[in-house]
């Protein structure tokens, strides 16, 4: 298999004195170079970001639920085939004897993705939803 090379390009940044010494202490104890860390730096916000800019993404779902709650596992069943074309796969595990947890993994265009997110956490029952995407490349 290929590698893809990527190409490089110097650029200049100007921050707080005070801020650039924080990071380079930080990033020195981590073992890094500056320019990773600041690449680092820069796909985190990609990430963290990646629901706001329509492009396709890719992550995780987690939902955490009380299936003691009256219909909660068919609704959450019932969501999940709606998106049929955003999701790769499930997985289910019992946390307690009242406390599951759901981890669906999608891929797709941003727009779908938050509409699934909002009709999960609209669901009775659900305690919590956490998300982690990535932006394809």
């Amino acid at each position: 298999m290929r590698r893809r090379v990527e190409r490089y390009v110097r650029f200049s940044v100007s921050t707080p004195e005070e801020l650039l010494k924080k990071f380079d202490e930080t990033i020195s104890g981590l073992g890094l170079e500056r320019s990773k860390a600041i690449r680092m730096a820069m796909e985190r916000f990609l990430t963290e970001n990646s629901l706001k800019v329509d492009r396709k993404i890719f992550g995780n779902i987690n939902i955490v639920y009380n299936h003691e709650v009256r219909e909660v596992d068919s609704r959450l069943t019932d969501i999940q085939h709606h998106y049929l074309d955003i999701i790769v796969s499930t997985l289910h595990f019992h946390i307690s004897k009242e406390t599951c947890m759901l981890v669906i993994t999608v891929r797709g265009e941003n727009e779908r993705i938050k509409s699934l997110l909002s009709s999960i956490s609209s669901i009775r029952g659900v305690e919590d939803v956490k998300s982690c995407f990535f932006t394809e490349v």
